[in-house]
Parts: C-alpha cells; structure tokens; sequence
C-alpha cells in the first residue's frame, strides 16, 4: 500500500485528511486511495473462479460477496467501520495473540502475517458466524493481495511505488476459465503449499518490478500498465487458490463442542455507536468473536477443555466466566450483564484491564514510540485509543481518574487528538492535556473535530499511573 510509500510523519498527517469510501454507505478514516488499487477486483475476479459447490460459499453464504470489501481489513487499523448493517473496529480483526502488533505490508516484513492469519482465518470458517469469518478471511485476503503489488514484492519505496501499483485497469483482471487449486489436503500440507505459493508470487511480481522500473521512472504509463495486470492476474490466482483451499478445509470440520450465550449492556445512546457489538474473547486461547445485533453470540467445533471469557463494550468489562467444555455436549452460559463505571463511557477497556493480545501491551491502545534516535533518548510512550466519532454540536467531556501511588512525579498527561469530517478545512488538532492536578476537558464535536482519539503521553504503563478513563457525551 501507498503507506509504505511515507515517512511516519506522512503517514500520520495522510492518515488524520485522507478517506477511503466503498461503494455501500461506509464511514471510514484512512488512507486507502493512493493504495494497491485493484483489491475489491483481484478479490472478486477469485471469487468468479469458485464453483457452485465450494466449501468457501458454502460456509459463507451471503457474506461471501463480502470479501471484496473486507479485503481492505488490513488497511483499517484503529478504524471504526460504519455501515448500514454493521459497525465494528477493524482491530478486532487484525490483532490476537498471534499477531500481537501492525506491521508493514511490503516484502520482507508482510511474510509473517502469511501463517498466523492463514490459521486465524480457517479457525474463524469452523468456529464463527459467516460474517465473523469472513472479516478474518478479508484480513488475510489484504496480505495476500499486497503482496502481488510488484513494488511490495520487490519492497522498494519512494515516489515510484504509487505508481507502479496504481498503472492498472481493473476491469481487466478477469480469470475466464481458471480452475482454482488446492493448496494441500489437510492445515499442515495446505499452509505449507500457502507459503510456497506467497514465495512464487513474489518472486513473479517482483520481475516485473524489476522489468517496468525504468518506464515508471520515465512516468511512461502505456508499457507499464499490461506488466502490472501480469501481477494483479496472477495474485488473483493465488487467491483463487488460497480461498479454494480454506473452503475445502473448513467444510470437513467435524467434532469439538459448541458455546454459546448473550450478552446484555448499556448501549450508546447516539449512533452509530449504539449499533457496536460486545468482544468475546476467550482467555489464553486464539478464540474470540463479535456479538449479533441481539448480543448473542456462538462458538462453534471448539475443543473440550477449561476456559476463561471475557466480555468487554464502550465502558464495560465483565469479571472472568469460567466454565469447561466436554467433547459434544454444548454449553449455554447464563446471560452476562455488563454495568458501565462510568454511564456513557465511549471508550473500549478504559480501565486497562484487558490483555488478551498481548500481557505487555493493551487491547484497544496501541503504544507509539519516538522517532528514530528520540526513542533511546526517552522513556516517553504515547498510547492511542481507538478513533471515535463525535456528533456536531454535542459536548464531549474527557475524564481521567488517577493513581494516588503513581510512580515518581512525572505521570505524564491525557489529552485528545481530533482530525476533520471528510472535505472537511482545518488539520487535527490536541485538545487541552490533562494531569492529575486538571483531570477533566471537553470538546465540542463539528466539522473540524468529527473524530476523537484518546492519547496518553506518559514514561510509565498507563496502569500504572491510571485507574482508568473516559469519554463520553454531556
């Protein structure tokens, strides 16, 4: 993607003014249009190779189609995705216990996403809801993708990358007559043909990296664009391989046990976020799912064994749900009520409890560090939170409550960090910081401060100097 193109620095102003739409009703802050084009059309162009009786279509039914938007998974952190019949972070699809951490999507680095989201996205076909499912799928569909972009398989940068991987027609990438392949006959065989497949594609796209470099650098389109559809032709390919592969192996699923239950807590009294979901996560495992409409939720095919759940909505999160499975006997668990300490709270694991992903880091706050040697230099970490849409004209009240045994005497400050609606003038901007001597601030939402992200700036873990804290409407 075109990030890779950027400084960090760029990255970030591009991240807080650029907006990416689906053709569906979508609000959604990112910086997809300089991207890897063609992925809705790789992805579709795969999913035309399928046949009527696959695996893939089968489990997914009508959420199949929606891999082509899902397909920009990767591309989303930190989002919230707001469509007519969903609304969820992307995050929750891109960070577990196996990929604990963002990283790039260029050649080498995009090589360790290959297994851990090729296993994440089979156990979600066995275990989750189809349109569950289907966003794992899209967030290995993404690394996939990438990776058959020729200057993300050759891993160069610079001013060139845009627009190699942007001098293609998508309406070109068709695939009459291709007839998918399996990857392998069962998880181990099929990921190690996934991964040898990943190494042809790169090997494939980053020739004819190599073979249009000079005429990209002469900004001559016309020879460059049939070399770039050689690569977006033959990724779409390997897609068609790898979703083949995923349907076949899913549908032979058989045995484990099923869970299952409801989750009941204050919504949001302002959309979209009174459409969000609850986060079911399951302790020490890889498991975890989103809630239906209804907050039901459903595990299938999970092995017999102890478990510990958590479940977790804006200002809420439950105490631990212990229970064991028996192979073939599902359980139901009593109907989990979640009570928010703060009503209203807009912010996800506010009190820092939650550490599924990871126990050094914070599920929903992604830590930053100083750029390049400033990182040696200081012990200061900036923890972000998640981007949260404000309402025009509404009045948001930031709020921290602080340790009163908080390490040494620089506890460091809270502050929020605004960007723009889309078209929107004006640059993001921070609001007024907090300490333990001010710990509250507001904000009023409008076009210039349409999106809200809690940031801590602190030398110490935020647990350590924070009870917790909150934002949510007067």
């Amino acid at each position: 993607m075109s990030k890779h193109v950027l400084t960090p620095k760029m990255k970030s102003s591009l991240l807080q003014s650029a907006v990416f739409r689906l053709a569906t009703p979508l609000i959604l802050w990112t910086h997809c249009a300089l991207a890897w084009g063609p992925h809705p059309e790789i992805t579709q162009a795969a999913l035309n190779t399928l046949p009527r009786e696959d695996g893939l279509t089968a489990l997914l039914a009508a959420d199949t189609q929606r891999l082509s938007q899902y397909v920009w998974m990767a591309d989303w952190r930190q989002q919230l995705l707001v469509r007519a019949d969903e609304v969820f972070y992307a995050d929750d699809y891109l960070l577990f216990p196996k990929a604990t951490t963002h990283s790039q999507h260029i050649c080498p680095e995009v090589i360790r996403n290959y297994a851990p989201f090729f296993r994440r996205a089979l156990q979600a076909l066995r275990t989750e809801s189809p349109r569950n499912a289907a966003r794992w799928v899209g967030s290995l569909l993404h690394f996939t993708t990438d990776t058959g972009s020729p200057p993300h398989a050759a891993g160069f940068l610079g001013p060139a990358h845009s627009k190699m991987e942007n001098w293609v027609d998508p309406k070109l990438i068709l695939l009459p007559g291709y007839q998918p392949q399996r990857l392998g006959e069962d998880d181990a065989s099929a990921e190690a043909g996934f991964l040898r497949r990943m190494d042809g594609l790169i090997e494939f796209s980053k020739e004819r990296a190599a073979r249009c470099r000079a005429d990209v650098d002469a900004d001559r389109r016309e020879p460059v664009e049939p070399v770039v559809l050689e690569s977006a032709l033959e990724t779409a390919r390997v897609t068609a391989d790898l979703l083949h592969t995923l349907g076949h192996l899913a549908s032979r699923q058989s045995g484990g046990t099923s869970l299952s239950g409801t989750v009941v807590f204050p919504k949001i009294d302002r959309p979209p976020l009174e459409r969000l979901p609850a986060k079911i996560v399951l302790l020490d495992t890889d498991y975890s799912t989103l809630s239906a409409p209804d907050g039901s939720f459903t595990f299938r095919h999970l092995p017999e064994g102890e478990y510990r759940a958590v479940v977790l909505a804006p200002g809420c999160t439950s105490e631990l749900q212990s229970f064991a499975l028996r192979a073939g006997v599902g359980v139901v668990l009593p109907e989990i009520t979640l009570a928010a300490k703060t009503p209203g709270n807009l912010l996800r694991n506010a009190d820092f409890r939650l550490r599924w992903v990871s126990g050094s880091g914070l599920d929903h706050w992604g830590m930053r560090t100083p750029p390049g040697s400033l990182a040696a230099k200081t012990k200061v970490r900036d923890w972000d939170g998640e981007w949260i849409p404000l309402e025009k004209g509404t009045v948001y009240t930031l709020g921290a409550n602080w340790k009163k045994d908080a390490p040494g005497s620089e506890q460091g400050l809270v502050f929020l960090r605004t960007k723009p609606a889309v078209g929107a003038p004006g640059a993001p901007s921070e609001s007024e910081q907090l300490t333990p001597h001010a710990a509250q601030t507001s904000v009023v939402g409008s076009s210039e401060a349409a999106w809200a992200q809690v940031c801590i700036r602190s030398p110490h873990p935020p647990e350590t100097v924070l009870e917790s804290i909150f934002l949510h409407r007067q």
